[in-house]
């Protein structure tokens, strides 16, 4: 039982123990299974660096014996292999915030995200078969047929997007499951689900986007009369200090466990998503949750929608999406054991949430524009976590397309603010 992994560098050689690949095929396998480990090999993946990780191919030698044993003696017990998908607490910039987020993700596949699936009538996470506070072994979604959503464009198409709805209603109704079935409160049994690691004042690539956010919206403000501009302004510090609380958990609305980063690099799709009509045959993977919270679901639906369209298609077509998201929750809920009238969440107090959060996706998609719609050469750890304002508005000179769309997103957030719009939000 040895690793053959010569070409990996030697510190990548001492990530798994035999003993830990036999606990993989444990739970890949079952107990039940007269299997026997052979050999393990452990390689680098392509891309195999991430802000929070460092990633890595796991393939796994494993033997099985046959009910004969006089044909395991003449001709062999047969061979099996396992792959999987490993995910490493990353070591070039190692810092004790990032180990934090890494413990509270691998602590959360192995406890809740398990906890969660035998409520779950569709997939919408990866299996997990191993992980200790510094590494996460997952199955690997890519040999099973899955892919990231291969096009660059500005909306997710419709048939995509209602994939990544069914799942999220999935793992939303499996929290709420959970909650009644065995009487328990998420956000009591899991703590680290209070973590922020993403909108807070003491997470640097948000306070530093939020200033570029503040400069170009006193520019735009700059035309506008002083009673207009001082009115606009002062609603603009209380909208983003409200932003803080919105993905804690709420006394207003129900809670569950939400994601919190469902974009297009989070989201795995099977290869026959386009083929079929069918929600329940094509699976939607989601992956990475580091971000993940215990708070209103109307959170997780302002990002899939905010995010992953452009405004003219979320606004013509988000009570349809909405609706859609709700059906499947209400049906998961049924086949779970609530009575149709008893679901824990109306679709009233889904809408009024969602009208009540909507800046929070209005400003996250202005500050995160400023990172993911910008040239992959800039985006250094300077300018993500120190300062990046005079970096931005250098770049929308130089870059129309971009200068455009940063403008359009500071004008939305203006237009919320207008009279009727803020006005109208807590009765949406």
């Amino acid at each position: 039982m040895t690793e053959l992994d010569k070409s990996s560098p030697s510190t990548a050689k001492k990530l798994l123990t035999n003993a830990e690949c036999q606990q993989i095929l444990a739970k890949a396998c079952g107990m039940e299974s007269k299997w026997q480990l052979e050999d393990f090999l452990l390689t680098p993946a392509d891309n195999a660096n991430g802000y929070l990780g460092e990633y890595y191919h796991l393939l796994v030698r494993y033997s099985v014996a046959e009910p004969d044993e006089n044909k395991n003696l003449t001709v062999g017990r047969e061979m099996h292999e396992l792959l999987a998908f490993v995910k490493r607490v990353p070591q070039a910039n190692a810092e004790p915030e990032k180990e934090a987020i890494f413990r509270k993700e691998a602590g959360l596949y192995v406890t809740l995200l398990q906890r969660l699936r035998r409520y779950s009538t569709v997939a919408w996470s990866p299996r997990c078969y191993y992980a200790r506070d510094d590494l996460i072994v997952l199955e690997d979604l890519e040999k099973l047929g899955y892919a990231l959503y291969p096009r660059v464009e500005a909306c997710l198409p419709e048939y995509y997007l209602r994939k990544v709805l069914r799942a999220l209603a999935a793992q939303h109704a499996s929290s709420l499951a959970l909650e009644h079935i065995e009487g328990v409160c998420i956000g009591d049994i899991y703590p680290q689900l209070d973590e922020e690691i993403t909108v807070s004042h003491r997470v640097p690539w948000y306070t530093t986007g939020l200033r570029v956010i503040r400069t170009l919206v006193t520019s735009q403000l700059e035309v506008q009369p002083t009673s207009v501009r001082e009115t606009i302004e002062a609603r603009f510090v209380t909208a983003i200090t409200s932003v803080y609380s919105m993905t804690n958990a709420s006394t207003k609305y129900r809670n569950v466990l939400c994601h919190r980063d469902i974009w297009r690099g989070n989201i795995f799709f099977s290869d026959n998503t386009v083929a079929t009509s069918n929600a329940n045959e094509c699976p939607v993977i989601f992956v990475d949750y580091q971000t993940a919270r215990y708070c209103p679901p109307a959170i997780d639906l302002i990002y899939i929608l905010f995010m992953n369209l452009d405004k003219a298609t979320r606004k013509a077509e988000e009570i349809e999406y909405l609706r859609f998201y709700y059906n499947y929750l209400e049906s998961d809920c049924v086949a779970n054991g609530f009575a149709q009238t008893a679901v824990p969440l109306s679709f009233s107090d889904l809408l009024a949430s969602y009208g009540e959060f909507q800046f929070f996706g209005l400003l996250y998609r202005a500050i995160a524009s400023t990172i993911l719609n910008v040239p992959r050469a800039f985006v250094t750890n300077f300018y993500v976590h120190v300062e990046r304002t005079d970096a931005v508005l250098k770049l929308m000179e130089e870059y129309p397309d971009f200068g455009r769309y940063m403008e359009e997103q500071i004008s939305d957030i203006l237009q919320f603010l207008s009279e009727e719009s803020y006005e109208r939000t807590s009765r949406f």
